[in-house]
């Protein structure tokens, strides 16, 4: 039994929910595993590449008990259990066959012309409104809730009510637990009413295929049905949404000479994407959701008990120096970029392809589009105790 802790450092430790605290490197430099405190309790904060790493692909660190009550989390934000971005093999295992079947490289692949015309009509009506214009509102907010709706086989009638519901069940603090969790039942209820409707009369989107989807006489029950496809709304939305914004941001505001090089080398996106997603954080407290160590586990000099919760931090990990060189540089032409954007292992995020897709297209046509684009303010207000880092809204002009 690990003795009482004292006088640990708290985490976040910053409040605005922002995205990477320069506090991590030093910490990081000091030893990539770390003690820290997590809503009142001792947590490991792993910073370290090799060991993030290590905690994505070890099945001893339990996404699953992370639900627990007692397991400390960030603020109110909590998934609820059985979606498949929170279990454990075999259910684990089982679920990502089935759902592998149909959430294939080709299918994916397949949608480049679709991601490619909804980008055209919406720069087409872009460039129609006089600037100054968010371009998260008509931009990187309605790409990836276009394309996962028409996926999931969500009537377009439907598609505005997601903006507000995932507003509220991403939300760290500022809002209740019953207000969040109300967030989470609302699409969970309305997923599960589609759901319904896919049993009974199936089309060629996701839902159904996966309503039909059969392993040796298996098949995803509703309520499997029902959380897979509310973590596929909420991953292929709002993060593909930010990630998108937040890159534009990071080549407009601190690397211009970058953006000037990426219109003038349009065959650098792809890579430039795959920096990007190295280089800006994804999360606005920078780790993701805990795990619990189900074994004793020696890691970066470490012995993190039995029963310990264990949070990592992709930020840190991408900036690591003994993964990358100059990893706190942004260069569109880096090679062999392993970062961990997407996570690794069992775990690894089954929509990473189409969100590579969306980027890919969706900030090269930009680039090409509006190549004189710029910020339109020096203000930017940055959402704060969201677990993925955003912007209220992106003035741009051109």
């Amino acid at each position: 039994m690990r003795a009482v802790e004292n006088d640990l450092p708290a985490y976040p430790f910053s409040g605005s929910g922002n995205g990477y605290d320069e506090r991590i490197a030093p910490l990081r430099a000091a030893g990539p595993v770390s003690r820290v405190e997590l809503s009142g309790q001792p947590v490991w904060l792993v910073t370290g590449y090799a060991e993030v790493q290590s905690v994505l692909v070890d099945t001893r660190f339990s996404l699953a008990r992370s639900t627990e009550p007692h397991i400390p989390r960030l603020g109110t934000f909590e998934p609820p259990a059985g979606m498949i971005t929170i279990t454990d093999p075999p259910q684990h295992t089982r679920l990502r066959k089935l759902v592998t079947k149909v959430f294939t490289l080709r299918r994916l692949e397949q949608l480049r012309p679709r991601v490619q015309e909804v980008v055209d009509g919406l720069l087409d009506r872009l460039a129609t409104i006089s600037p100054p214009v968010d371009l998260i509102e008509h931009f990187a907010a309605p790409l990836p809730l276009e394309i996962i709706c028409e996926m999931l086989g969500v009537p377009a009638a439907d598609r505005s009510r997601f903006q507000d519901w995932t507003e509220r069940l991403m939300t760290i603090a500022g809002r209740s637990r019953d207000e969040v969790q109300a967030g989470w039942t609302r699409t969970a209820e309305y997923i599960g009413g589609l759901v319904v409707e896919k049993r009974r009369d199936p089309t060629d989107d996701l839902l159904s295929l996966l309503a039909a989807a059969r392993d040796e006489g298996d098949q995803l029950n509703e309520e499997e049905l029902v959380l897979f496809g509310l973590a596929l709304l909420v991953a292929g939305h709002d993060t593909t949404k930010n990630q998108l914004a937040n890159s534009v941001v990071a080549l407009l505001a601190e690397h211009p000479d970058q953006w000037r090089r990426l219109v003038e080398r349009p065959d650098l996106v792809p890579s430039a994407v795959d920096e990007l997603l190295r280089y800006v954080p994804m999360f606005g407290y920078d780790v993701t959701f805990p795990r619990v160590a189900t074994a004793n586990v020696e890691l970066g000099g470490q012995t993190i008990e039995e029963g310990d919760t264990v949070i990592v931090s992709l930020s840190s990990a991408n900036r690591d120096a003994a993964a990358f060189d100059a990893p706190d540089a942004f260069n569109p032409e880096r090679t062999d970029n392993r970062h961990v954007a997407f996570g690794s292992g069992i775990h690894r995020c089954l929509g990473a392809h189409l969100a590579k897709i969306e980027l890919e297209v969706g900030l090269g046509c930009l680039i090409r589009r509006f190549p004189q684009l710029r910020l339109a303010t020096d203000d930017l207000q940055w959402k704060s105790d969201v677990f993925i880092r955003g912007l209220h809204e992106l003035p741009v002009t051109w």
